[in-house]
């Protein structure tokens, strides 16, 4: 006997291969598609009904709409065709949700930044799909960028780009602007007694995030005190904002496990996720701290009660995978993201670096610049302080001191100047991992060492937390300090 708004799968075809190939499946009611692996799903603008089930004549059983998961990262590994069309049963932030009219999804779509202002430099190239959001296919499945379709694959001129996969199709507008190199200029100041640290990585972990506790969820926050600051836990973060290891089908999919950076702006915590340490494209998580008031129970989406998550999805957005470089370079002002997304393997010389401003409303790049301070300065930290303010970190290795460098926005332009300077290496065998400017001060980091100066580069502080696992990003917010500590990936808060 059939039962109404069910259906049972049998396979008919089956074609498991790599990496979500599509496994043709056949129904008595109903004609399902299922992958071996999750595809990546594109939100759409509007909002649509969830429902439990799905047969041959559509979907039943509705108890939540769309209005609640657009922001969140959406998967999912099958799909129904039916006479109301077809129907996708969905995963978001990695939890299980139920099945979606494929009307939901961002369908024959290409976001890109229309606007990109260069600046003139004859030795870069802009790659033009660092401006793409997403690409998606004729049912909301995301493509990887490197499969679209550009007419100018690099550019250092003005010219406008066509981006087109399929029926999808977009542009954007290329500008320049003229730039002279700036010389340093500043004495360094005298700066702290060098020191060292360990190497290859954290060497600790919060209480449970090693193999003895099964990588297990954190219950209770932790203090750290060092030479004057304290930092306490504001928020332990999930292990993957998606599903986990090898359940993506595309490199689109996997948000997490590896934090990079991170900006705090009033309640708006921003951190960005990578699944290798080698990868520049990954995804910005934004968490809305006002109502994520508990520092434990975001690690537990995929656990924690339905009426819960319901209320956490709403407060966590996921971007699209977009170019980053490094992520640790971030800033935010009550709209938007910052991304000065460099490439941290190069060690010094004359390329352009790229920003980016991402809206935070919906977590898409929405303009993008380049700069340059001098064919000898590559930035590899910086942090941002307002819509038309940088503040960038220069290691001169040669000269043994650090720099420190505002720039300046003026329309499409970036100008920069020398603020300050310091003597010495502060850790002689560690990059930076955090760079912050709170309270008139720069912070800068190594492994679990803060050390401060003033904005001319005079040595103020240098605070050592023994924790053994490594800083990944700060960020200033008023008169507080934002540390992000590895292993679990644990936003700290101190007062400066």
């Amino acid at each position: 006997m059939q039962r109404k708004n069910s259906f049972k799968v049998v396979m008919a075809t089956a074609a498991l291969l790599m990496g979500g190939v599509l496994i043709s499946t056949t129904s008595n009611k109903a004609d399902a598609k299922s992958f071996s692996k999750a595809v990546t799903k594109i939100a759409g603008n509007g909002n649509y009904a969830i429902y439990h089930k799905v047969s041959s004549n559509g979907a039943s059983g509705k108890f939540t709409s769309t209005k609640y998961f657009k922001h969140g990262q959406i998967q999912s590994k099958r799909y129904v065709s039916t006479k109301k069309g077809n129907f996708w049963d969905i995963y978001v932030d990695g939890r299980h949700v139920g099945w979606v009219n494929q009307n939901f999804f961002a369908r024959n779509q290409i976001s890109v930044a229309p606007e990109i202002s260069l600046v003139n430099n004859s030795n870069y190239s802009f790659p033009t799909r660092d401006a793409v959001n997403y690409v998606t296919d004729s049912q909301g499945t995301a493509v990887n960028p490197s499969q679209v379709h550009v007419s100018k694959a690099y550019v250092n001129t003005a010219t406008t780009v066509e981006y087109s996969y399929g029926k999808a199709k977009a542009s954007a507008n290329i500008k320049i602007y003229n730039s002279q190199d700036v010389a340093a200029s500043k004495t360094p100041e005298a700066g702290f007694k060098s020191t060292s640290t360990w190497t290859g990585g954290s060497k600790g972990s919060s209480r449970n995030w090693n193999r003895a506790h099964g990588y297990r969820s954190e219950t209770s926050g932790n203090t750290f005190k060092g030479n004057g600051l304290t930092l306490k836990t504001r928020l332990f973060q999930p292990r993957f904002v998606s599903l986990g290891y090898g359940q993506a089908g595309d490199q689109m999919g996997q948000v997490g496990v590896i934090p990079e950076g991170i900006t705090v702006n009033g309640n708006d915590f921003v951190t960005s996720m990578f699944t290798s340490s080698s990868s520049q494209f990954g995804h910005l998580v934004s968490y809305n701290l006002s109502a994520i008031k508990s520092k434990t129970a975001a690690q537990n989406l995929t656990t924690m009660s339905w009426n819960s998550f319901k209320s956490y999805a709403q407060n966590i957005k996921v971007s699209p995978y977009i170019k980053l470089g490094h992520g640790q370079s971030l800033g935010s002002t009550s709209s938007s993201i910052y991304v000065m997304a460099n490439d941290n393997n190069y060690n010094n010389g004359p390329k352009s670096e790229e920003i980016f401003q991402i809206s935070k409303s919906d977590m898409k790049i929405k303009k993008i610049w380049t700069f340059r301070i001098a064919s000898n300065r590559y930035i590899h930290n910086a942090t941002f302080v307002g819509d038309n303010t940088m503040y960038a970190l220069f290691h001169n290795g040669g000269h043994n001191s650090y720099e420190y460098w505002k720039l300046t926005r003026n329309g499409d332009e970036w100008r920069a100047e020398e603020v300050g300077a310091t003597q010495g290496r502060f850790i002689t065998n560690s990059p930076v991992q955090g760079f912050a400017y709170a309270g008139g001060d720069f912070f800068i980091g190594f492994n679990d060492y803060i050390f401060r100066v003033n904005e001319s580069g005079k040595a103020k502080q240098r605070y050592h937390f023994n924790t053994r696992r490594e800083i990944e990003g700060m960020s200033g917010n008023g008169s507080n300090l934002f540390v992000q500590f590895a292993q679990r990936a644990e936003l700290t808060k101190g007062r400066i």
